[in-house]
């Protein structure tokens, strides 16, 4: 095996040895990403069923249709935990600091602030930004009030649990696609980016438990010889969890063992390393919306869960247009296991009488997918296995999925 594949020898060592994670996350074992939340509507959201969802901050992105604190506090009535949706390597020219004065000559636009980059051709409504000039910075967080309140405070008054943080990779662009800065330069800002946010939540104003999950670019973990420096541990210090698209499957197309085995290892240092647990959501885009019932949709489906739970994720499959705009709901049954949101789990003590007519179930087949993944979801509960804890909501019938007209 290569070095980038092995576990570095220092966070084995501190893995598992400190502080357990959050209480408020070790009751999520589903979650819901949705970008277009307008799209279906927060009382669709609320009665989802799911335990936490990653969601835009606005209906449309824009600043007319800003959630208010009662619209965020009636998902979290509804026992969610609820994170908010914060690009912090792009700009977006439909949220409410974009200045069209910006982008309406051609480039390079006199009137252009120091931090605007070029348009992301994916995403031609984005634009690439230096994350860390003074200036954008001031946008993302450090005016709690007035016309210029700053991005990450609405959030915070809004009632947010925390943010997910978007395009933390935008470090490998500005040292590799468009080296403006060294590897460590980037990464060094980047790291000192999402710190500066923590700090801003927790100390400035005065949210201690806020949550800040970074999405992707788990790369930032290595220094330029693929170890785990000081900066990796800084950085793994100021986060709670890490959002990953992508893992096992590029939409319908599995990615390849190398690229698996280099992301899940990392994941395993950002789940254990520096001596605290933190959460991993997982999002790969394996739904066929065109063919919901196809053998190969169920098979890509079940893998991704499988490989998922099994190495200790919250799993969302999302639909393969990427568009984040529903809400999928996975029944239990029809060669589908688990479902999504995962069922509730009826609690009690399990011995091993029952392991053995578990185990016999199996044998004979009379026991599907489903079946088992119930029995083990209970036995975890009953502490025969470890977990993110027990699941006591109640869940009512399921549909295929929730979309706005």
């Amino acid at each position: 095996m290569s070095r980038r594949h092995m576990l570095p020898f220092l966070l084995i060592l501190m893995a598992r040895q400190g502080p357990a994670l959050d209480p408020r996350l070790a009751g999520v074992n589903d979650w819901l990403y949705i970008l277009q939340p307008g799209a279906v509507g927060i009382e669709a959201i609320a009665a989802s069923g799911f335990d936490g969802a990653v969601m835009d901050y606005s209906g449309d992105g824009s600043g007319a249709t800003e959630y208010t604190p009662a619209q965020i506090a009636s998902l979290k009535a509804a026992g969610m935990l609820v994170l908010a949706y914060l690009s912090i390597g792009e700009a977006e020219d439909y949220r409410y600091y974009w200045d069209p004065a910006w982008n309406d000559q051609p480039r390079p636009d006199p009137d252009a602030p120091p931090w605007l980059g070029p348009f992301n051709p994916q995403f031609p409504n984005n634009y690439k930004v230096r994350y860390w000039e003074p200036s954008w910075q001031a946008i993302l967080f450090g005016t709690p009030s007035g016309p210029d309140k700053s991005y990450l405070d609405r959030i915070i008054d809004q009632g947010f649990d925390g943010v997910y943080l978007d395009i933390v990779d935008a470090f490998e662009y500005w040292s590799d696609t468009r080296p403006e800065r060294t590897r460590f330069q980037a990464r060094t800002d980047m790291a000192n980016l999402v710190a500066a946010i923590r700090n801003h939540a927790r100390v400035t104003r005065g949210v201690s438990d806020f949550l800040v999950f970074p999405q992707n670019a788990p790369a930032m973990l290595y220094d330029d010889s693929e170890q785990v420096d000081a900066l990796a541990l800084a950085y793994l210090g100021a986060i709670d969890g890490i959002g990953a698209e992508d893992t096992f499957y590029n939409e319908f197309t599995p990615q390849n063992q190398e690229s698996v085995d280099y992301v899940t290892t990392l994941l395993e240092l950002y789940r254990t390393g520096g001596g605290e647990e933190r959460m991993v959501l997982a999002v790969d885009y394996v739904w066929n919306e065109s063919r919901p019932d196809g053998e190969a949709n169920k098979a890509r489906y079940n893998d991704f869960k499988s490989k998922a739970l099994a190495r200790g994720y919250v799993p969302y499959a999302a639909v393969s247009n990427r568009d984040l705009d529903e809400i999928l709901i996975v029944s239990p049954g029809n060669g589908l296991a688990p479902p999504q949101p995962r069922e509730d789990i009826p609690s009690g003590a399990l011995d091993t009488e029952d392991l053995l007519r578990m185990l016999q179930d199996v044998a004979n087949g009379s026991v599907g997918p489903s079946g088992l993944f119930e029995f083990a979801e209970r036995w975890r509960g009953s502490g025969g296995m470890a977990g993110h804890g027990d699941m006591t909501k109640s869940r009512g019938g399921r549909c295929d999925k929730v979309r706005g007209s």
